[in-house]
């Protein structure tokens, strides 16, 4: 936000001239500084000095102040953190200036990502200063807790946090009090004594009270700032025996004393006073003109003036004394003073005044106070393209909320935005929801832009349901829209990218993507762009074009940079996509470094999950190519658990193919079969990007279980859709697979034509890792392929399978086989093979019959024999 509400929220309280000098509590503060305590804590009910007393601290001390003055609507991240970074601005103009970009640039960048950015240039300010968070008690968000933790747990060595609370914040305290970082002042703290209350009535009221009268007013008010204050102000001009007789008669608890007290001080003032305070209290600030609106007067200025000259609890919210508030216990006080009808007719008046003034988020908050629901609706239509752009969807949909559900069910502008705010707080289900009540409403109760956004949400959720609608629907979504709202034409190009990926070539979808990508990077939407950006380097990888997607993932690493040259958080979120391409090409430590590095990123800023799931797959396949076994089962049960299985199934489908896939590497056999039998996704279905993972999963197992014709007829299945929509990188480890298969149906000619096509494809784009991740059968009909890259081909060749050129041997040995006549020549079963190797009966009779073949003998003794002859153990070992 910007403008005149903004000054107010960051300007700084002036002190009042005259007061009570509190030494004790004073040099409090100044202790905290001078030991380089991070955080002071004031703590305190409504009422007991505790705004007064930092604003004369801040009169004694030379050091750069920053204030920001909380209300309810800062539980929205990014209104918090637009105020924060105004509020940091005060002090130096360079401070937050990233930060400020990010959430210029889009809105809807996660809190966690904004705090480290902010957190860091925090760390780089060149002075000294204090931060004042006012009113923190009204702050509930849990992302908000954890930026002001963050804060407080990195204590950047120029920050002073300094609090000003009615209840302590959901924050480490105990562990702030253990390592004495914390300064603390509490109600008992602030309490007047009886030297100071003397001294108070002295000043404020111009009597010096009796010891016995101070005394008693002590134990009346409990040394209660406020109550003394309303004391003073009733007293003030009295006689001493009529001071007296007020104390005698003064008592009770602070609820009976505020009353009592402030109507006394009211009761001393004029009717048009009286009026003019208890309108204005209606609201949480006014001006002069508002006032006027509000009393049908024109003596709103002078009336100001006078209560100001009483210091009758007005506090200034700005510089130029323009914008006002009382204090919040006389503020509630005065709103008794009218009939809730009169409330109304206040805050209607409000309403209209500040939607005509140019502040349309204050006359929404006073029309839905008001019930005024009709005009607060259309002022919420017109505003909340501008509050969702910001990323503002804690403050709309609250809005939302307050507006009777027919109302919102009734127009596809209010339901769209509903819906669009569930889904990005992560509500999926309740938004799905609501998208299907909204059927109902009438296109004719809209306009096209409004019937766009709205398809934009459905088309984005369709997507990742596996809806066949999800093209349809984000064309559909594109026409309404034209080109009169970026945001919402970038999300259904990326819609519509994805569907195309799923069904359509893969060039078709990666232009598409490319799309959503400039619209984004024209409109300054950072975190879309960088969204499409994503996408386009999968394609590239599912395309085969694995060289170009690395050089597209490290420009952009090079141009998305802080002001130091480091690449911002959200751009880190690129060195998944990269250090995916790094384990195509059999980089594992680089690959694992950066897939590590990545997903840290995406959790810092508040994703549990990115690609689809990509990431976490990918990296369990590192560590277990690397032997960290243990880590990649972990890896994929934890990003399990942060998967909305309801919302996103096909995810879900997709975690568990891969553990499925482990399962077959460890040589569970069985454990992966029960998946294909029961969970995993049918055969019979049709083929989609999402599902060709798991398809593949399928077809390996039923290769292991030596189902060849089952496995056969997927992967043919698979390879016509790999190579009609150019999913060439997909198509290397279709073939590779398809090769095995054929082998073991006998059709070797066909099955070395297939790994001559993946080899050939594969050199010219450093595809290393699908030729070793396949098992040591790859081995052997890869020495049977005649490829144009030889150097490539040896980089395949796993070291320890045996090479016998001058053995006699028309085929060589792959690595498995030679295990399998290693277990044979120490007397094992097949049974008792596929037990120590955990491969099938199937498999281990596959690989018996290979051997057989290889050396030309027609049982295991001669197997033996020839093995011996041949010095395959004494080469190989078992």
């Amino acid at each position: 936000m910007v403008g005149v509400l903004l000054k107010t929220k960051i300007h700084i309280p002036k002190s009042r001239p005259g007061l009570v000098g509190r030494t004790r509590l004073l040099d409090r503060l100044d202790e905290g500084l001078l030991m380089d305590k991070p955080f002071t804590l004031i703590s305190a009910p409504a009422g007991y000095g505790k705004t007064t007393l930092v604003t004369n601290w801040f009169e004694r001390i030379h050091r750069a102040k920053a204030w920001l003055s909380l209300d309810e609507h800062d539980n929205d991240p990014v209104r918090f953190f637009s105020y924060l970074i105004a509020t940091l601005q005060t002090v130096d103009l360079t401070m937050g200036k990233e930060s400020a970009k990010l959430l210029s640039e889009s809105g809807m960048i996660p809190a966690q990502a904004l705090v480290v950015t902010l957190l860091n240039e925090i760390l780089k300010a060149p002075k000294p200063f204090i931060l004042v968070l006012d009113d923190f008690h009204v702050i509930k968000n849990e992302s908000i807790f954890r930026a002001v933790q963050a804060i407080l747990d990195h204590h950047p060595p120029f920050l002073h946090l300094l609090m000003i609370t009615r209840e302590d914040p959901a924050l480490s305290l105990p562990r702030f009090r253990v390592r004495n970082q914390m300064t603390e002042i509490r109600m008992e703290d602030l309490r007047f004594d009886l030297v100071e209350m003397g001294a108070f009535f002295s000043t404020a009221a111009g009597v010096k009270l009796k010891d016995e009268e101070v005394a008693a007013l002590e134990v009346r008010t409990e040394g209660w700032v406020a109550g003394l204050q309303l004391a003073a102000l009733s007293i003030k001009g009295w006689a001493s025996e009529q001071v007296s007789e007020f104390i005698k008669t003064f008592s009770g608890n602070h609820r009976y004393i505020i009353d009592y007290l402030m109507e006394e001080v009211i009761n001393r003032t004029t009717p048009e006073i009286r009026v003019f305070l208890a309108r204005t209290a209606v609201l949480d600030r006014f001006n002069a003109e508002l006032g006027d609106e509000l009393t049908g007067e024109s003596n709103s200025k002078k009336i100001i003036a006078r209560l100001e000259q009483a210091n009758l609890f007005l506090i200034p919210l700005d510089s130029e004394c323009r914008w006002y508030r009382y204090h919040h216990l006389f503020a509630q006080f005065l709103r008794t003073e009218l009939t809730k009808s009169e409330q109304i007719h206040v805050q209607q008046r409000a309403a209209l005044w500040f939607a005509d003034n140019g502040l349309p988020e204050e006359g929404i908050k006073y029309a839905l106070a008001a019930g005024v629901f009709d005009f607060a609706g259309d002022l919420l239509k017109a505003e909340a393209p501008r509050v969702f752009q910001r990323g503002e969807i804690v403050t709309l949909l609250d809005w939302l909320n307050l507006l009777p559900v027919e109302l919102v069910d009734s127009s596809v502008e209010l339901a769209g935005y509903k819906a669009w705010s569930l889904f990005l707080l992560g509500k999926s289900e309740e938004a799905v929801h609501y998208l299907q009540r909204t059927d109902e409403i009438k296109a004719e109760n809209s306009d096209p832009l409004a019937e766009g956004r709205l398809l934009a949400l459905r088309g984005w959720i369709a997507n990742y349901r596996e809806d066949p609608r999800t093209k349809e629907i984000a064309l559909l979504a594109i026409e309404k829209l034209g080109d009169q709202d970026p945001f919402f034409r970038e999300v259904s190009l990326m819609s519509l990218g994805h569907a195309q990926r799923k069904n359509d070539s893969m060039p078709e979808s990666t232009a598409t993507l490319y799309k959503a990508y400039d619209t984004a990077r024209t409109a300054g939407h950072m975190f879309t762009s960088l969204g499409a950006l994503l996408d386009i380097t999968m394609n590239l990888v599912i395309q085969g074009r694995r060289r170009e997607s690395m050089g597209l993932c490290n420009y952009a690493l090079e141009q998305y940079v802080d002001s130091q040259g480091k690449p911002l958080l959200m751009t880190e979120l690129l060195y998944i996509p990269l250090g995916i391409l790094l384990y195509e090409g059999n980089d594992l430590k680089q690959s694992r470094d950066y897939l590590e590095q990545g997903i840290r990123a995406s959790h810092s800023i508040g994703l549990n999950r990115i690609l689809g799931g990509d990431a976490e797959q990918t990296l369990a396949l590192v560590y277990w190519a690397l032997g960290d076994f243990q880590s990649a089962w972990d890896l994929l049960e934890k990003a399990k658990a942060n998967t909305d299985a309801k919302a996103f199934p096909i995810i879900w489908d997709r975690y568990k193919a891969f553990e499925a896939y482990l399962l077959l590497n460890q040589g569970d056999l069985s454990g992966a079969l029960a998946w294909v039998e029961s969970l995993g996704p049918k055969p019979v279905d049709s083929i989609t990007s999402f599902k060709e993972i798991p398809y593949m999963v399928i077809a390996r197992t039923l290769y292991r279980a030596g189902r060849y014709d089952q496995a056969w007829e997927l992967l043919k299945r698979l390879r016509q859709f790999d190579r009609e929509r150019e999913r060439y990188g997909r198509l290397v480890y279709v073939n590779i697979v398809s090769s095995l298969v054929l082998q073991a149906l006998g059709r070797r000619e066909e099955a070395i034509r297939s790994m001559e096509e993946a080899v050939n494809f594969a050199s010219a784009e450093g595809y290393i890792r699908p030729f070793l991740s396949e098992g040591s059968e790859v081995g052997e009909l890869l020495m049977a392929v005649k490829a144009t890259n030889q150097e490539f081909l040896k980089m395949l060749h796993p070291p320890s399978i045996s090479f016998l050129p001058d053995s006699g041997m028309i085929e060589t040995l792959s690595l498995r086989e030679l295990e399998v006549l290693s277990l044979v020549a120490a007397g094992l079963s097949n049974e008792e093979i596929g037990t120590k190797l955990f491969i099938s009966l199937g498999t281990v009779k596959w690989h018996v019959r290979n051997i057989f073949g290889k050396l030309d003998v027609g049982s295991r003794t001669q197997a033996v024999v020839r093995a011996q002859q041949l010095g395959l153990f004494k080469k190989s070992g078992p």
